[in-house]
């Protein structure tokens, strides 16, 4: 298991607010990575002093009441505790984002060909992460990766990895979100964008990824549903989220 280093072991700064307005069980726990530049420190010795480095910039340069994140795991298997369970966030890039959904940062970044090395300490560490916002925090199952709430390249190559079930602590496929899409009216959620990646990367379909469940969606859903012998419903449940994750 990942080791956890706590606020006062890094040297956080007390935050200048704490909010407790998070409805995390209504929406999941998202996977954010630093930056487009590699960004992996060499030596753990390195990490406690950019988590620092974080924290100052969300707070000096983005005014925010501290870091942005819930916990942020290194490369080298740590999980460091940010804002923690039960604070709302300022990760997301959208009020509903930050209202319902947790953030784990992994200290890694870069392009999809020139990327920091993904360790195994990495992966286990923001399993460690994801595990305690759902047992200790209240966040449902669904896991997602940053570009599922905004416009943006984050997680960059972990995005696959969220995609294909590796970062769920439980191990196996995405779990299922707890949220069945349905149109009309269409079912907005973050969740819907990665099933909308996943439909087009894993089963030829070329859905806009807006998480936004309209026709064009509900018509791929039943185009799925009849390949896989499910009831031809339209409705993405936990069959059909299993058949598309499988």
């Amino acid at each position: 298991m990942a080791t956890f280093v706590t606020r006062s072991q890094w040297g956080a700064r007390a935050p200048r607010d704490v909010s407790t307005s998070i409805t995390p069980g209504q929406g999941g726990v998202v996977v954010h990575h630093v930056d487009a530049v590699k960004v992996a420190e060499p030596s753990h010795a390195d990490c406690a002093a950019q988590v620092r480095g974080i924290q100052a910039f969300h707070m000096d340069s983005n005014g925010w009441s501290d870091i942005a994140y819930s916990h942020l795991a290194c490369v080298h298997g740590y999980l460091f505790q940010g804002r923690g369970e039960n604070v709302r966030t300022a990760a997301q890039g959208t009020a509903q984002g930050n209202d319902d959904w947790y953030a784990v940062c992994a200290l890694t970044g870069g392009t999809t060909v020139d990327y920091d090395v993904i360790t195994a300490g990495l992966v286990d560490a923001v399993r460690y992460g994801i595990n305690r916002l759902r047992v200790s925090g209240g966040a449902a199952a669904a896991i997602a990766g940053h570009r599922d709430h905004h416009s943006t390249d984050c997680p960059g190559a972990l995005y696959g990895r969220v995609i294909n079930g590796e970062l769920n602590p439980g191990g196996g496929p995405l779990p299922y979100p707890g949220v069945s899409f349905r149109q009309p009216p269409a079912t907005v959620h973050a969740s819907v964008a990665t099933w909308q990646y996943r439909m087009n990367s894993a089963h030829g379909f070329s859905l806009t990824v807006d998480g936004q469940y309209g026709p064009g969606s509900d018509a791929a859903c039943r185009s799925l549903q009849s390949r896989r012998a499910l009831s031809v419903d339209g409705v993405v449940g936990p069959a059909t989220w299993g058949a598309t994750f499988a």
